[in-house]
């Protein structure tokens, strides 16, 4: 019995060779080098079609795709797109938002320059080398998701015929994403509308662009946006023709310091609506188009943000610069 240590090591490696099969890759595929970028725009998913019998199947590495019709019945945590949506990223910071019904913006800190996103895989909740998902969104507005305010109530961009999303921009300085929402339904009514989401090299805000095709906004119904409410208290004010709201604190999803802040133009005339979930403002004069932005900084990032007053300086800084 004891001459059977002495295989051959050759011999063994042939053996493994042959019995082990190749496990299942959950990552995305191998991106081109993205040195000399400072941004990347990523719509990534699984070589086949959605599976609505199966949410988790992954057969293989993820692809890259420049256009997507979303499956009407695409399920919530969903593995066919990776992320469960498109995200934008840059040197500082990235965004995604839930290409499912849902429909809510997402946030990823980033304690690295590098373009990361791109060799990520399912583990991203855990504080990585390079950062972490940061933000439990829940049912709220997340940070500066869009909604329809309407009758009083809020809607998010949930419910519609078709909604397609295209990389319209991957360039080393920026990126943009827009969605098109055909026969998006508010309480019966039915509009067409586009979403255009970019986010520049060399800062932590996203701007949102939404504009009615065709037409304006019905009679009573407002564009809005808002921040979960996962803070008592919210601040607000205006610098530099910008309107802003944020918040500042223990709220990221490992109980860290994150500040999350919304800004408009205050031609806008952005008002604050009651909401259980979710600090949320009205644009009461924007009926066809809006633009805002949002941002956030976190107490481990590249910011160095580590107080109320050092993010509503940034606030400050970024307002002034997007009024020049």
């Amino acid at each position: 019995m004891k001459q059977l240590q002495f295989i051959p090591i050759f011999f063994l490696i042939v053996i493994g060779h042959f019995t082990c099969a190749p496990a299942v890759r959950e990552k995305p595929a191998a991106a081109p080098p993205t040195s000399g970028k400072h941004t990347q725009a990523l719509l990534l998913t699984q070589p086949f079609d959605f599976d609505p019998t199966d949410k988790d199947k992954v057969t293989g590495d993820y692809v890259a795709q420049t256009q997507i019709t979303v499956p009407g019945n695409l399920a919530t945590q969903s593995k066919w797109i990776m992320f469960e949506g498109p995200v934008l990223e840059n040197d500082v910071i990235a965004y995604r938002y839930y290409a499912d019904s849902r429909h809510r913006f997402d946030i990823y800190g980033k304690t690295v320059a590098d373009l990361v996103l791109d060799t990520v895989g399912w583990n991203y909740h855990d504080i990585m080398n390079w950062g972490s998902d940061i933000l439990k969104v829940g049912n709220s507005l997340g940070l500066g998701s869009p909604a329809i305010w309407f009758q009083d109530s809020l809607y998010t961009l949930s419910e519609c015929a078709t909604k397609t999303i295209e990389i319209l921009k991957n360039e080393d300085s920026l990126s943009v994403i827009r969605t098109t929402f055909r026969g998006l339904d508010i309480a019966g009514e039915k509009i067409d509308l586009i979403q255009d989401w970019s986010l520049a090299a060399g800062h932590a805000e996203s701007a949102i662009n939404l504009r009615v095709i065709n037409g304006e906004l019905p009679a009573g119904m407002f564009f809005a946006t808002g921040i979960v409410q996962l803070l008592p208290t919210e601040t607000t004010g205006q610098a530099f023709g910008q309107f802003y709201a944020f918040t500042w604190g223990a709220q990221s999803f490992h109980h860290e310091n994150l500040g999350m802040a919304i800004l408009a133009a205050a031609k806008y005339q952005p008002t604050a609506v009651a909401n259980d979930l979710s600090y949320t403002y009205v644009f009461r004069h924007a009926k066809k188009e809006v633009q805002y932005h949002f941002l956030a900084a976190w107490e481990r990032d590249r910011s160095k943000v580590t107080s109320a007053e050092a993010f509503q300086t940034l606030i400050r800084t970024t307002s002034q610069r997007l009024a020049q």
